[in-house]
């Protein structure tokens, strides 16, 4: 039989994935696999428990986008090459959602069994890579500043209130967007860069793949609130990208210049200061597809 190293993170999502873990064991086990479950404590012991995964053939993680950005960066950090499978257990679960992934463990689990591999970019931003997404700006900090009990609570949908408590704070920020060909000044009030094609569950970049050797930005120009209202509206039907207000490039490569002291956000968790250097690593990692 084959060994899973399987990461979980008790605390995401509606923390209900540790009362499926007896049945996630059986459906791998009898799928072929000896699993060995760790239970992660914080992102350090991300880092510390990967490890453990050496004697391993494959690694399974349970968590949402932030901790599968820790494990894939572990994983990386720690030069360990193994395929990955993912049991979504997250609120938004953008990444998998993206590959087709269902919430529902048995299912993911089979995905696994069946052991269809695919090669997958990430982003590199600066020093770090992510899956799916690293923005900065308008919104993008909901998810590292939402309480974890109302996130746990109304899931998606939290994410919605707390960037309605933001509204009042709207202001532009002036940013410098540097490609191989073309120099952008502009003020927005946000930019998103995608592996994936959605971010906070809005389908932002919908002809997108994650394998496709580019990565997508989309910024907000600064515009008056009833543009925004509507461009957000355009947002939730996929109708946005040739909006006046949009910025809409496909690179390789990015530079990124701010000089006000903005968060930046990566998978959901604290990204980088500025300047921001964003590039795609081709094929990086191995992911059990549908």
């Amino acid at each position: 039989m084959k060994k899973a190293f399987l990461i979980y993170n008790p605390y995401s999502g509606n923390r209900t994935f540790r009362l499926k873990l007896d049945q996630v064991i059986n459906k791998l086990q009898s799928g072929g696999y000896v699993v060995t479950p760790y239970r992660t404590m914080s992102v350090d012991d991300i880092y510390k428990c990967i490890k453990y995964a050496y004697d391993h053939d494959i690694v399974i993680v349970s968590g949402g986008d932030g901790t599968i950005n820790h494990v894939i960066n572990s994983m990386l950090k720690a030069g360990l090459n193994k395929p990955i499978g993912i049991i979504p257990s997250g609120t938004a679960n953008d990444f998998a959602g993206h590959l087709g992934i269902g919430k529902k463990v048995s299912d993911a689990c089979e995905i696994i069994i069946r052991g269809n591999l695919t090669k997958f970019d990430l982003g590199k931003i600066n020093d770090r890579y992510f899956i799916n997404v690293a923005a900065a700006g308008l919104l993008t900090d909901v998810s590292q500043k939402i309480d974890i009990n109302l996130k746990n609570t109304l899931g998606k949908v939290a994410y919605y209130l707390k960037g309605i408590e933001q509204i009042p704070n709207f202001r532009p920020i002036p940013v410098r967007i540097i490609t191989e060909k073309k120099v952008i000044e502009e003020n927005i009030y946000l930019f998103t860069i995608l592996n994936g094609s959605s971010a906070g569950g809005f389908r932002l970049a919908p002809d997108a793949t994650a394998n496709d050797g580019y990565l997508n930005l989309i910024a907000v120009k600064q515009c008056n609130i009833v543009e925004l209202f509507n461009l957000f509206i355009k947002m939730l039907k996929g109708e946005h990208l040739n909006d006046e207000n949009i910025i809409y490039l496909k690179e390789k490569r990015f530079q990124i210049e701010c000089l006000e002291n903005i968060e930046t956000d990566i998978d959901g968790e604290k990204g980088p200061d500025f300047p921001l250097n964003i590039c795609v690593s081709d094929q990086k990692v191995i992911i059990f597809t549908p």
